[in-house]
């Protein structure tokens, strides 16, 4: 890949079949989210193949407002949360049992264990709507199949890598019959079939332009235009205000008797918020005094 600052995603069709794609490349804002944390190899990749994720269902699903994937389980990975929102801002959040050791190849059914996926959709103005996706085979790629088919009814294949440095995706789903301009009806399989022979290095190190070429120099391709993306974190000192405030009178009139200042750190991004006894009297009136 000669651009080394590279963070975009790119939809696709075949021409004359009922068949789109997507495909997402992305490295410094991968490197932004990792960098917050001193995350284990193996968290980095998993990390990096939910902020894929992440990235492909903003593209397809048009919202104005924010897009989540949360994991939850039992084993030794507690949480993984990606989001992503309607400027193409990526977040992302591990969080495990920092005592154990971490092997460099884990499965997601592993770590996840009696786990599930959360999707949640959050309109800016509107209904908020999460869809629940049990964790099936070892990777997020067959969770997200399910997921598409479940609520979309849609044939759907993902592939996901993740290495540290740079995760990138390929996406394909068949759209209804109607909507193939001539009916190839062995296109879905013949493609999917192609995106399968996709090695780590090429998801990872090829141009879109230059990965669909390898994989379908015989096939009518057409591009769209590419979307950049970033990392950008939705924290604010005023929404984290909002937040403590949350708490009650009583618990923030305690905590600033017992510390002289409430100090929040933002997970997602590591920005850090103090807050004193002046920020809630306005707030709050004489019940935030503490002397």
């Amino acid at each position: 890949m000669n651009n080394p600052t590279i963070n975009e995603i790119q939809r696709f069709s075949f021409d004359n079949s009922n068949v789109r794609g997507e495909r997402v490349l992305l490295n410094d804002a991968y490197q932004e989210i990792i960098k917050r944390k001193d995350y284990p190899l193996a968290l980095e990749k998993l990390l990096g193949e939910f902020v894929v994720a992440i990235a492909l269902l903003r593209d397809i699903v048009k919202i104005d407002g924010v897009l989540s994937i949360q994991a939850k389980g039992n084993g030794f990975l507690s949480t993984l949360m990606t989001e992503c929102d309607e400027h193409q801002n990526l977040r992302g959040i591990a969080q495990w049992d920092e005592s154990q050791d971490v092997p460099d190849v884990i499965s997601l059914k592993e770590v996840l264990e009696g786990g599930y996926l959360a999707i949640t959709i959050q309109p800016r103005n509107g209904q908020r709507y999460q869809g629940i996706v049990e964790i099936v085979g070892d990777t997020l790629g067959e969770c997200l199949e399910q997921y598409f088919s479940q609520s979309e009814q849609l044939p759907s294949r993902v592939w996901l890598a993740a290495n540290g440095a740079q995760c990138g995706g390929l996406f394909l789903q068949r759209l209804p019959e109607e909507q193939a301009k001539e009916g190839d009806e062995d296109a879905w399989e013949r493609l999917t079939h192609l995106a399968s022979t996709v090695k780590e290095e090429e998801l990872l190190g090829l141009e879109t332009g230059e990965l669909l070429h390898r994989l379908y120099h015989e096939e009518e391709v057409r591009l769209y235009d590419i979307k950049t993306m970033q990392f950008g974190c939705s924290c604010s000192r005023q929404r984290t205000l909002d937040a403590v405030m949350s708490l009650g009178t009583e618990e923030i009139r305690e905590l600033l008797i017992e510390q002289g200042s409430i100090k929040v750190d933002c997970q997602f991004c590591a920005e850090k918020y103090e807050f004193t006894e002046s920020d809630f009297v306005g707030l709050l009136g004489d019940q935030a005094q503490t002397h």
